[in-house]
């Protein structure tokens, strides 16, 4: 599908941040495939290896049948206001700044599954995901597959950020460009050293354990990001 020229701008304010917490999720979970829901009493349970329990909100589903996602709080069953909270934040940011996707209840993709994706669908589901991160301020999220090849999307909340680290940072942004289409680089970048309260001047990105410089080209895209540890403190002697 073409994604509104709206959407794809909170999109490059929430990509890096987005999958720091994805990329934190399987640091603290490991094999995270294992997992269950109560939507009763919005309880999201990691099963696996590293259990915990945590509070969830529902985003919404993408289905093959009908090809199409379908928003938490446009769903016939009902979902109480609580658990559709993100959802709900993220259709008001849409009525706010009129942005088709998150104010139609429904949002048909007839694209096939680019390569690598997990089915037709997924691609539309982390973008929309993004923009509900951005809205609702919960950055943590999941997503799995239920009857009849539906993906499921949630948000999960009572998890915190690590303190930032340079490699860290220099893998969330060499990746996060490769989940989705960034068409703003200086933005997603700008928008991510805000919300996580690391220095930048434009060019360069200022950790407590080292420097990242950025080299962007003639049309504004991120083309190389470059690492210098800073050297800690030297043992006491003696």
């Amino acid at each position: 599908m073409t994604r509104s020229a709206a959407l794809s701008a909170l999109i490059a304010d929430g990509v890096f941040l987005a999958h720091e917490a994805q990329l934190q999720i399987v640091d603290r979970f490991g094999d995270h495939e294992h997992w269950d829901v109560d939507l009763a009493t919005r309880q999201f349970r990691f099963t696996g290896p590293t259990p915990a329990t945590l509070s969830l909100q529902l985003l919404g589903s993408a289905a093959p049948g009908p090809r199409s996602w379908l928003w938490g709080w446009a769903n016939p069953s009902g979902y109480s206001p609580a658990i559709v909270g993100a959802a709900t934040a993220a259709r008001q940011l849409g009525e706010r700044f009129r942005i088709p996707e998150l104010v139609s209840g429904e949002v048909m993709f007839d694209d096939p599954a680019p390569a690598g994706e997990p089915e037709p669908g997924y691609q539309l589901g982390w973008d929309l995901s993004i923009a509900a991160r951005v809205a609702s301020g919960v950055w943590f999220g999941y997503s799995g597959r239920v009857e009849g090849g539906t993906r499921v999307w949630m948000l999960l909340e009572g998890l915190a950020f690590d303190l930032p680290s340079a490699p860290r940072v220099l893998r969330v942004i060499g990746e996060g460009l490769g989940t989705t289409t960034v068409g703003d680089h200086r933005r997603a970048l700008a928008s991510y050293t805000t919300l996580r309260g690391i220095p930048f001047d434009g060019f360069r990105l200022t950790l407590p354990d080292g420097v990242i410089t950025v080299e962007f080209d003639q049309l504004g895209r991120i083309a190389r990001l470059n690492g210098t540890a800073v050297p800690g403190p030297a043992p006491a002697s003696a």
